[in-house]
């Protein structure tokens, strides 16, 4: 199974197979996020934390070996997108999940939170916690004392599901642990995308309308926080006008730190004031720089000497995502 979701991340282009990993499990530099969205499989950041290093490599390794990815100097490429395919068909990735939504730690509280409002809704207060982790306990004890309601909450969960495809309450009810009721576990690989799947449906629902549902949305806590915050508050002074150079001083961080943050910022999306970060001169020159994003950033470079590197990257980034504000070329 691991091999058919890890083949789908795999494309014409090469790919760096330690990228494609770490990307996976949540490794956040600039590096990695730039190849992810230069290979569009950024929206699969932290989708598997948990997965052992080994068993990626083992997974690689006999991809290669039946031919369906092959090296490069440049990375892995995928040369048989009929296996692609089969590969899709026998494992779904889950188009619904967002790297925010902190799936994992959320599986975690609801089906503790389900298992503790089921067995006090019945009067049992001794049982085997379904989550044996002490931080998970305690974050539903919390969650239980602000006053939940065991019916509450049940017709809140009914809700939910009601607005959910039927398909996705049933992947979730199936894992839930309660009064004189087991669900069928975590199952292969296959069902734990289909049930990461169905608890990003369940979360974008949150996410729409935490009013509709708060205590469900008490107990998932929001949007995670991927990044520090020091990264806000760099982009936050950016937009007050401070410089880079600026920015860095004020912070107390290094000149490197500031860049990459700016460009995590850029790479996940996030507007940047340009005109504080490209003096009309440098700004005029990169719009005369054509395939940027296919360009090697030292050709940049040297195409417009009066830039640095942070420059080029945030160059690249914004016109590949096509929001690189161009002037009419002459």
């Amino acid at each position: 199974m691991l091999t058919a979701l890890l083949l789908q991340l795999f494309g014409d282009d090469p790919r760096r197979e330690t990228g494609v990993y770490l990307l996976l499990t949540g490794k956040r530099t600039v590096s990695v996020l730039y190849a992810g969205m230069r290979a569009h499989i950024l929206q699969w950041l932290l989708l598997y934390p948990t997965l052992a290093r080994t068993d990626y490599q083992a997974a690689i390794a006999q991809l290669i070996r039946a031919g369906v990815l092959a090296k490069t100097d440049s990375g892995l490429i995928l040369t048989d997108k009929n296996a692609q395919v089969r590969a899709a068909q026998a494992i779904q990735l889950p188009d619904a999940y967002r790297p925010w939504m902190g799936l994992t730690a959320f599986d975690q509280r609801l089906t503790l939170a389900v298992q503790a409002v089921s067995e006090n809704g019945a009067g049992v207060h001794h049982y085997r916690p379904a989550v044996s982790d002490w931080g998970v306990q305690q974050q539903v004890r919390r969650w239980y004392k602000q006053g939940i309601q065991p019916h509450t909450f049940a017709d809140e969960l009914q809700s939910l599901f009601a607005a959910l495809p039927q398909a996705a309450g049933d992947v979730l009810a199936a894992g839930f642990i309660g009064h004189e009721f087991v669900g069928s576990g975590q199952g292969d690989l296959a069902t734990q995308m289909r049930r990461t799947q169905a608890l990003a449906q369940l979360v974008t629902l949150l996410d729409e309308n935490t009013q509709k549902w708060p205590q469900t949305a008490a107990l998932w806590g929001g949007r995670q926080a991927i990044f520090p915050r020091t990264q806000t508050q760099i982009v936050d002074l950016l937009d007050q006008g401070f410089s880079r150079e600026a920015i860095g001083q004020r912070l107390r961080v290094r000149p490197s730190t500031v860049n990459e943050h700016l460009l995590t910022a850029a790479i996940m999306g996030q507007a940047l004031p340009l005109e504080g970060l490209f003096p009309a001169g440098v700004k005029g020159a990169f719009d005369q720089v054509p395939d940027a994003a296919e360009t090697n950033y030292q050709t940049i470079l040297t195409q417009v000497p009066a830039s640095d590197f942070f420059q080029v990257r945030l160059f690249q980034i914004l016109q590949f995502q096509g929001r690189w504000p161009e002037n009419d070329r002459s």
